[in-house]
């Protein structure tokens, strides 16, 4: 049987922890790296850290962030926002990042997918899809959640 995993997911904005529900009403939750150390005192499994504007934002994701969190924590974690390229994915592996996870280029070039996967090993590469449920089905989101697709999850994975 599978182990049971603990992996929580700390979306950033501007260098800080962010929360929101459906990317509305964000507010400050603290220091990335305060609350990275507290998630590894209490055991969780890995970490996801998410740059949810830098896409929006058309800028790269926070790899000096990736460093400082690199340096002081002992688990896993993933970092994800702007990653456009290979050359953005080898960055935050560089920086210390175990995986990259990839959302709107993801859907916009599917091709990154394997060309990351054959690059870093299909380990290293997560993807992100957001999703609503839109008219009875679920519909792909990509900019952070802010653009609708006409592409329903089930056709985009389907596909990808």
């Amino acid at each position: 049987m599978l182990k049971k995993r603990i992996i929580p997911c700390l979306d950033i904005k501007e260098g800080r922890t962010v929360k929101g529900v459906n990317f509305i009403d964000i507010r400050d939750a603290g220091d990335p790296v305060d609350l990275a150390k507290k998630y590894v005192e209490q055991r969780a499994d890995e970490l996801v850290f998410l740059d949810i504007t830098a896409t929006i934002e058309k800028r790269k994701t926070f790899a000096d962030l990736v460093e400082r969190i690199a340096a002081e924590i002992n688990i896993p974690f993933t970092v994800g926002g702007g990653v456009d390229t290979i050359d953005d994915l080898a960055l935050l592996l560089r920086a210390g990042a175990d995986k990259v996870s990839i959302n709107s280029s993801a859907f916009r070039n599917p091709a990154l997918i394997t060309q990351a996967a054959k690059q870093f090993g299909s380990q290293c590469v997560v993807i992100a899809i957001d999703t609503y449920f839109v008219s009875n089905e679920w519909v792909v989101y990509i900019d952070g959640g802010r653009t609708q697709t006409k592409v329903t999850a089930t056709d985009w994975a389907l596909k990808a």
